[in-house]
């Protein structure tokens, strides 16, 4: 009996255990880079790799969707990818995403480029408003030693990719020098990308059996039932992510002075202090993730000294006009990035300046207005107005004002219905002067 049991459960064995690791090959990974490049998810991309290849997945997809964004953090992912212990699969994906700026140099490091249709790459020249490159010389090149320093390395960072991948190192060089884009069929037709699939499914199907180089060795893909381990942003991480980008950090900095300015101005109004101490948390914060240059906080702190002096001083538009100066400046200085995506759009910063001159113009000055107002009630109400003696008197006496009869002093002899000026409150006591008429 038992040897009719072994036998039975040997067979079982034979059975089961082909089905069950024939659906069970094995995991690969796959991570959302999508928004600007910024040190939050560049750094939970670079997690997601190191986590697949310790957990020996087969390889990873990146599904990308960028504008562009920071240096520093596209080249910390790109040593990651280029280091991974897995094939890294970077996929411009969903249908009309981008692999623009930074993007670019991503999708040139991965060790299979694919693309959904109706997207594009390229557009990779860096891009500064303190750097001129529409001033050439008699070579084509930017005429400013600054300038050529930050293309010529760009360029050169490009093509290494290029080179190292097997792609089109001449497509890369013109990318970054003439900051050309391609669509999907035309990178693909060009040797900058790999494949062109519809999505997860197709990109699964044409990966496998593909064969690659791989760190000097060859590389076969076997997709067929593989699971795949997608990667979640926390709730934390998402909200962080909200915060590095630049055009967020600059608000948020505009609402913290504003609501600050608006408190002080106006104590006890509450909710501007709230809101402004709020958003000046979330930007020091912000400022923690992407660093800011100093000297561009500075110019748009004194813009805002320089448009309030304006409302207490005769300048004749020169305080504003050094404001917006101060603030313009500031502004495209303040986030450093030869890429694009990683500073602020000049058309940010111009409809930021207009919001900046129409709240110190109008919320401001009518704050100062009240404030320069005269008192009308209370005690200090009374100075300036007019009494009037309602008897004879000398020296000290009882004057009416305001439908009240009030103690009144006088240096001198005072007859009945004459007509004063209230010079001076002294507790109870008031302090007149006679109207010429």
């Amino acid at each position: 009996m038992l040897k009719k049991w072994f036998i039975l459960s040997f067979f079982l064995y034979l059975l089961v255990v082909p089905l069950w690791s024939s659906e069970n090959k094995g995991t690969y990974g796959v991570v959302e880079l999508t928004g600007t490049v910024n040190p939050v998810n560049t750094d939970y991309v670079i997690k997601a790799i190191k986590f697949s290849q310790d957990h020996s997945h087969s390889f990873i997809v990146i599904q990308l969707n960028t504008p562009g964004g920071l240096m520093s953090s596209m080249r910390s992912l790109i040593t990651a990818i280029l280091t991974a212990k897995i094939p890294v699969v970077v996929y411009t994906f969903p249908k009309g995403a981008q692999a623009a700026s930074a993007g670019g140099f991503i999708m040139l490091a991965g060790n299979v480029k694919a693309m959904a249709p109706g997207t594009e790459i390229g557009a990779m020249h860096p891009v500064s408003p303190m750097l001129d490159f529409m001033k050439k010389d008699k070579r084509g090149d930017p005429n400013g030693i600054m300038e050529k320093k930050v293309l010529n390395d760009t360029v050169a960072y490009a093509k290494s990719l290029a080179q190292k991948r097997g792609r089109n190192v001449k497509w890369a060089r013109r990318a970054v020098k003439d900051a050309i884009s391609s669509s999907y069929l035309e990178a693909k037709k060009l040797n900058v990308v790999d494949l062109i699939v519809e999505d997860m499914a197709d990109l699964l199907q044409k990966l496998n059996g593909r064969k690659i180089d791989f760190n000097g060795k060859t590389f076969k893909f076997q997709t067929e039932n593989l699971a795949p381990h997608v990667f979640q942003m926390t709730w934390k991480e998402k909200l962080v992510n909200k915060l590095a980008d630049p055009q967020i950090i600059f608000f948020l900095f505009i609402i913290a002075i504003g609501g600050i300015v608006m408190e002080i101005k106006n104590p006890g109004i509450i909710v501007p202090g709230i809101l402004g101490g709020l958003s000046l948390i979330l930007f020091l914060l912000g400022i923690k993730i992407i660093p800011i240059n100093a000297l561009g906080l500075v110019l748009i702190i004194l813009s805002f000294v320089l448009f309030i002096l304006e409302l207490y001083f005769i300048s004749y538009g020169l305080l504003t006009v050094g404001g917006l100066i101060s603030f313009v400046v500031g502004a495209m200085i303040l986030f450093e990035s030869p890429l694009q995506g990683g500073g602020l759009p000049l058309s940010t910063i111009a409809a930021m300046a207009f919001v900046v001159l129409a709240f110190v113009f109008i919320l401001i000055r009518a704050g100062v207005r009240v404030l320069k107002t005269r008192v009308t009630t209370g005690k200090a109400g009374l100075i300036g107005e007019e009494a009037i003696a309602i008897a004879d008197f000398e020296n000290r006496g009882q004057v009416r004002i305001h439908g009240e009869i009030w103690t009144a002093e006088f240096p001198g002899t005072v007859s009945k219905g004459e007509l004063f000026t209230v010079e001076e409150v002294r507790g109870m006591t008031l302090k007149i002067n006679k109207i010429d008429r």
